[in-house]
Order: structure tokens, then sequence, then C-alpha cells
């Protein structure tokens, strides 16, 4: 189970619709994932709590936790290459997970 945090400015509106395109898109390839939602000003904080977080605005931070942005899942705007990047990151945190 690769556990995810998927935050946006609010940690409601942005971020449900993330959660049903992640949820889509893990079930594609085969990933089961635990989701929460936050806000993307606590990323910092909890990161570490998760295998993966994806955020839906540009985020600096550093973390030690993999960190996905994912507007195009939202805006449609490169929305292929996002689905990619959420498929290598679920899947990089399953290895991660069995690994352990």
């Amino acid at each position: 189970m690769v556990k995810v945090l998927i935050a946006c400015g609010s940690g409601i509106a942005t971020s449900s619709y993330a959660a049903e395109e992640i949820v889509k898109i893990a079930k594609k390839v085969g990933v089961d994932v635990d989701i929460h939602k936050g806000r993307i000003q606590d990323v910092s904080s909890n990161a570490k709590d998760y295998d993966v977080c994806f955020v839906t605005s540009k985020y600096a931070q550093n973390s030690d936790t993999l960190i996905v942005r994912v507007d195009g899942l939202i805006s449609g705007i490169n929305e292929d290459e996002t689905i990619k990047d959420v498929e290598a990151a679920l899947k990089q945190a399953e290895e991660k997970n069995k690994s352990k």
C-alpha cells in the first residue's frame, strides 16, 4: 500500500479532484493507494509521513519524500505527461515499500 498526500491551496477543492484522478491512475497500474488530502503549506511538515506527495501547484522546498506536481490533471495542460509522472511515482513508491 502506497501512502499518498495530495496537497492544494485549501486542502479541499483541487486536491479532491486530483485524488479522484490519482485513484484511477493507481488502479490502471495496479498500485493500492491510501489517499490523504492536505494544504500545500503543510507539505514540508507532513511529507515524511507519506510515500509520495502530489501537489497541485509549484512547490520548491526540498524533501526526502518524492514530490510530484500534478496540476496537469486539473488544467489538462500536459495531462499525458502528468499521468506518466504519477504512474512512475506510484510504481517507485511501491517498489521502495517492497524493499523495506
